[in-house]
């Protein structure tokens, strides 16, 4: 069964919550909500098992797309139950709660003023962000891969999360904790935090939640093995075998066996360092296999 900690980060940052009017009675009605794309959708079934709701398939922009809704008294036991650990939507989640008791007669005035609370900040802020929300928020709106590949032939590392300039709370702490950097994106509409991984950060960052992870489980386990080498200097690989496990549907059942087989190709290359005489030799690849010296080393 997932934890409600679990849930808790997911839904802020791939779920959504909102009131419905309905029509006989004008009484609002919370809804909550998510979306993940076919074949990583298991954690949307997971959340259903635990709370109801109705699970159906949309096709957004030729993408397939699992949508979890959760209505009326399901999804207030259900924001009852985990708003409590909320880090992002936890005052929404409450106003939402408390707004649901009452009649509301004008549509267009319910939906400002839940505009107007959803860009409210959850204060106070955790301190710490618990493993397992961490878990739920990395899946949610989380993602690792390869920026680029050096010049020497090494991985350049990245760990990401974006989210809406209103919904900055979990990058905060998460800054706070983990370091790395938070930008603008989309004209500022938009945030992304980044942190540039080298592997004593990986370790750092994805082993405090990682076993927790569910939809993104296979990808932080094989970067962190790739860590325990303590670089990742084999990048075209690193790279390849990271596509790879993006592409592939997932399954809580599966076992760690493919990320176990992708670690077995990855090469324990040796430091390479450029110096301040000859010149690297490289094969048809790229890649580097030796250095010419100078006439005068050589003599």
């Amino acid at each position: 069964m997932l934890s409600e900690k679990y849930i808790a980060g997911f839904l802020d940052a791939d779920g959504s919550i909102h009131l419905h009017l309905v029509k006989e009675t004008w009484k609002p009605q919370i809804n909550v909500s998510f979306s993940q794309k076919v074949g990583k959708d298991e954690v949307l079934r997971l959340i259903q098992q635990r709370f109801g709701g109705v699970l159906t398939i949309e096709t957004i922009k030729q993408a397939e797309y699992a949508r979890l809704d959760i209505r009326g008294k399901l999804a207030k036991m259900m924001l009852n139950t985990i708003a409590q650990h909320l880090v992002i939507k936890r005052h929404y989640a409450y106003a939402l709660l408390e707004r649901e008791q009452a009649v509301v007669g004008d549509r267009d005035q319910l939906r400002q003023w839940m505009k107007e609370q959803r860009k409210l900040r959850s204060l106070p802020l955790p301190n710490f962000p618990s493993r397992k929300w961490l878990a739920g928020y990395f899946d949610g709106d989380g993602c690792v891969s390869v920026m680029k590949i050096t010049s020497l032939g090494a991985a350049y590392l990245v760990a990401t999360i974006a989210c809406a300039d209103y919904d900055t709370e979990g990058l905060e702490i998460i800054q706070k904790n983990f370091g790395g950097v938070i930008y603008n994106m989309a004209k500022g509409r938009c945030r992304q935090w980044r942190l540039l991984a080298q592997p004593s950060k990986v370790k750092d960052f994805f082993g405090y939640f990682g076993k927790h992870s569910i939809v993104k489980r296979q990808e932080i386990q094989f970067v962190l093995g790739c860590a325990e080498m303590g670089h990742f200097r084999d990048g075209e690989r690193i790279k390849s075998a990271l596509k790879q496990l993006k592409s592939h549907e997932h399954r809580l059942s599966e076992s760690a066996s493919e990320p176990a087989s992708l670690l077995k190709t990855i090469r324990d290359l040796p430091v390479q360092r450029r110096t301040d005489y000859g010149e690297f030799v490289r094969n048809e690849r790229g890649h580097i296999i030796g250095k010419m010296k100078r006439q005068s080393d050589a003599a």
